[in-house]
């Protein structure tokens, strides 16, 4: 396996021409992000890396993931244009399970998603389902429900069709998501469209979310009719897919960025023509709804994305190291309304097309639309993350530095405990871990008697431990103000940004309400549980002892909720997700799995509470008190 470059702070950045400073952007990996990014580079005057390069860069651009190539970040404080795990939060089954855990708490404030299941392993739900629609469609006598199955992994229109019976479902090793189809959308000129609307996340800490000002809509090529038996397989009616719509007889290319007519327009140009049909106060309605949605989308996928952060990057810095545009694919109903159709971690930036010439040859083709939208995006981010690091250098230096020391000695720690096995390993970072913490841990946890102890052993037995030789546990612990740090910036509820906006993206969270969303910060401190008990302590998921140990100092365990029901219950998740979570290296329950425990636990312990949500509130304020006052003591 090759070994990882470390991208050393010392080194010198850039280069000076004439005195001014040169920004340096690594393009190695950048792929089919080239073309616009290069013609960025060159009117910004910056220095382009095409091969990878010695000296540490300012920025790196990548076209899919974090972790591209043979670099290691945890060395370096340049800007990588990509989240760790984003790509996996955002496929349609990750990010349908973020969002209908929010909506389980905050119904009203998630229905801009469609009801949605996950196939195979939801299918008789989705069977039932299906079947009471229809029985109610033909009690009215109107058309009976249509649904839309889409692969999980799916992109570019792949492997999408329309069904009415659920038998009709063709189950693969595939996992899929089967959701209501919208049959009333919003036409222009009798097509049906989509938008992309683009988004910057540009920190986590704190959370900073800017919305570009243009968009790109995509038309279908065939006029719309409401599903039936006889349209169902249209796909140039029911899919708006530029992948798909651009082999259609139909489809019109822009020969220019302004055609009103063409399958491809500028969000800027649709909402002109919107204000036709409806007053400027809808249209500003439905552009508010769609920042909402977007800041609400992020908040459900927030949690999972520091948890991803902290796991690949040191814990002793700001989670500021990163950047990404991602692209949300929303469609409007007849009423003006926004839907979310699914966000993508990886939205196209090309900037040409793919043309049949005379001798049926695929040639390739400037698209004028396309670099219209998409150059401005990339340049100004270019511009902010550059903006923004040299108001921050100086810091970011001194972080930087002390970020090295802290790696290299976690290093040093890890080739010398490498050799020995996971349980020795884990035996040993316990007894350290409970004698550091032996007197703060007695006014948060309970005794054990000897017959939970039995009981606790025999547990593990059953369910393996994740030990992660990768991790290097309680070396970062330590540090005081470096563990109160993420739970006071998580609940921090604003913040003074020094730049709020830069020429077409404006900044949409936080915003000028800065309680508008503070209840949905209720996923974060559950996060910051997790990374507590799991991330901090070395280990990739959570183990049976560890939580146990979170039910312990929630004080949940009492004389109907005992230490053998909490193992129970751990076990019972712990198989179900085991069933369909596809990271089967690893042993325990990933953040999604702990959710759902707690939420059981939660139930089970506040029973008065009345709602599910109010139950949650109250144990994971108790867990964070004790968590809290095990690190200040």
């Amino acid at each position: 396996m090759a070994t990882k470059t470390p991208a050393s702070p010392r080194k010198k950045r850039g280069t000076r021409r004439s005195g001014k400073y040169v920004a340096k952007v690594d393009t190695s990996q950048a792929r089919s992000n080239i073309e616009v990014l290069r013609m960025c580079l060159q009117e910004l005057g910056w220095k382009e890396c095409i091969s990878g390069c010695a000296i540490d860069s300012d920025i790196y651009w990548h076209s899919a993931v974090f972790q591209e190539g043979n670099r290691n970040f945890g060395f370096s404080s340049a800007r990588v244009n990509k989240f760790p795990g984003m790509c996996d939060l955002l496929r349609k089954t990750s990010l349908t399970r973020s969002l209908n855990v929010m909506r389980t708490l905050f119904p009203e404030e998630f229905d801009f998603y469609p009801k949605t299941w996950f196939l195979p392993e939801q299918n008789e739900q989705f069977q039932k389902y299906a079947s009471s629609m229809h029985d109610e469609d033909r009690r009215r006598k109107r058309p009976l429900t249509t649904f839309i199955v889409k692969p999980s992994d799916g992109s570019q229109g792949e492997g999408i069709y329309l069904i009415r019976d659920p038998a009709r479902y063709n189950a693969t090793n595939r996992p899929h998501v089967v959701q209501k189809y919208i049959d009333r959308p919003l036409l222009i000129d009798g097509l049906k469209f989509d938008i992309r609307i683009y988004v910057l996340i540009f920190n986590l800490d704190p959370l900073e979310i800017f919305l570009y000002n243009e968009g790109l809509v995509r038309f279908a090529t065939v006029n719309y009719q409401p599903p039936s038996a006889t349209n169902l397989h249209q796909t140039f009616m029911h899919l708006t897919n530029y992948s798909l719509n651009k082999r259609s007889a139909n489809y019109k290319h822009a020969s220019d960025e302004d055609q009103i007519n063409a399958s491809k327009r500028k969000l800027t140009l649709v909402w002109s023509q919107l204000s036709q049909q409806f007053s400027s106060n809808e249209v500003e309605r439905a552009k508010l709804l769609i920042e909402e949605m977007i800041n609400k989308t992020i908040l459900a996928i927030l949690p999972e994305l520091r948890i991803e952060y902290v796991s690949e990057l040191p814990l002793t810095r700001k989670q500021n190291r990163c950047f990404q545009i991602i692209g949300f694919d929303i469609i409007l109903t007849d009423q003006l309304k926004p839907i979310l159709l699914e966000v993508n971690a990886n939205p196209s930036l090309r900037i040409d097309f793919d043309h049949e010439n005379e001798a049926g040859k695929f040639i390739s083709q400037p698209s004028p639309i396309d670099e219209e939208i998409k150059k401005p995006l990339v340049l100004e981010t270019l511009k902010f993350v550059m903006l923004r690091r040299n108001q921050l250098e100086p810091s970011i230096e001194i972080i930087a530095s002390e970020d090295q020391n802290i790696v290299q000695n976690q290093v040093e720690e890890h080739n010398e405990a490498e050799s020995k096995n996971a349980d020795k390993i884990h035996k040993e970072t316990q007894s350290k871990s409970m004698l550091k913490n032996a007197t703060l841990m007695k006014k948060v946890e309970p005794n054990l008697t000897d017959t939970e102890e039995e009981s606790q052993d025999s547990t593990e037995d059953t369910i393996s431990e994740a030990v992660s030789v990768d991790k290097f546990i309680n070396t970062i612990t330590a540090n005081k103000s470096v563990i109160q740090s993420p739970m006071s910036r998580i609940l921090k509820a604003t913040h003074t940004p020094i730049v709020t906006s830069v020429k077409s993206l404006k900044m949409i969270y936080p915003t000028t309400s800065p309680n508008k969303y503070e209840n949905m910060l209720l996923l974060e401190k559950i996060a910051f549980i997790y990374i507590e008990l799991v991330i901090r302590r070395g280990y990739k998921t959570m183990t049976n002892r560890q939580f146990r140990h979170f039910a312990s100092i929630s004080g949940v365990i009492d004389s109907s909720i005992t230490i053998p029901s909490v193992d129970m219950l751990y076990a019972q998740i712990f198989y179900k997700w085991k069933s369909f979570v596809v990271k089967p290296s690893t042993t325990g329950l990933h953040f999604p799995a702990f959710i759902e425990a707690l939420f059981l636990l939660a139930q089970r312990k506040y029973s008065s509470s009345g709602t599910l949500l109010s139950s949650v509130i109250e144990l994971t304020e108790s867990c964070v008190r004790q968590l809290n006052i095990c690190v200040e003591v």
